[in-house]
């Protein structure tokens, strides 16, 4: 496996871990979860790299977030029938928001089975979202890794050295 691909690889497990159950909280932040894994891709490949350009940490931050939206929408999917994924936590805390406030009803039962019941083709609906929305976020996420980790390949420093070379000649 070369380091680019170990780097999204890490970057789309912490993506995805984030983005389930009660951690998916997380990413009601501005996608935080998201962006932390695009950072984590980043700097796994600036440790594996001599030298990277923030395109490459876009680029595996970008993977790392796409990877990490089919890792949640599969852990999701598979906590669901025990009410752990995230939309079933998310859903109870928005219930449980809606009887706290005075003449409120809360969800009726027929609301929530209509919510609960999603077939194969709004999950895959939602997961083509989510797929764009994560590498989008990812990319972010790498950016700044790259920026904090990995620095840009053309920094401005060699440039201002050269310039002083020039003048010392």
């Amino acid at each position: 496996m070369t380091p680019r691909q170990q780097s999204i690889l890490v970057g789309a497990v912490v993506t995805g871990i984030l983005g389930t159950s009660y951690l998916g909280l997380i990413n009601t932040i501005c996608c935080l979860g998201v962006i932390v894994g695009g950072v984590v891709a980043a700097q796994q490949y600036a440790g594996a790299v001599s030298s990277m350009k923030t395109a490459d940490g876009v680029y595996v931050g970008a993977l790392a977030g796409a990877g990490g939206a089919i890792l949640s929408g599969l852990l999701n999917r598979a906590l669901r029938p025990i009410g752990l994924d995230s939309q079933s936590i998310t859903q109870g805390m928005m219930e449980g928001m809606m009887q706290n406030m005075e003449g409120q009803q809360p969800f009726s039962p027929e609301m929530m089975a209509q919510q609960g019941n999603g077939g194969l083709l709004l999950f895959l609906g939602g997961l083509a979202f989510t797929l764009v929305l994560y590498a989008i976020f990812g990319a972010i996420g790498g950016a700044i890794g790259a920026a904090i980790f990995g620095g840009d390949g053309s920094s401005q420093s060699g440039g201002v050295q050269e310039a002083e070379a020039e003048i010392v000649e």
